[in-house]
């Protein structure tokens, strides 16, 4: 991914804002979203498994009350 920022500058000349195109901007997003999603890949497969039986068992409880 290329990305061809924009600068926004102060009255001082210092940069302040980015402008990035649409596209970008939806790449970058993407790109961040497939890091959270990894980490939490990361998290679940070190947790400890639980057996679908119990998985449904556990929500029908649930719903019932």
């Amino acid at each position: 991914m290329t990305l061809r920022p924009q600068y926004v500058i102060d009255e001082k000349g210092k940069r302040c804002s980015v402008l990035l195109t649409i596209k970008e901007y939806r790449e970058l997003l993407e790109r961040a979203q497939d890091v959270v999603d990894a980490d939490l890949i990361g998290e679940v497969r070190d947790s400890s498994r639980v057996a679908w039986k119990e998985v449904k068992a556990k929500r029908s409880r649930r719903y019932r009350a």
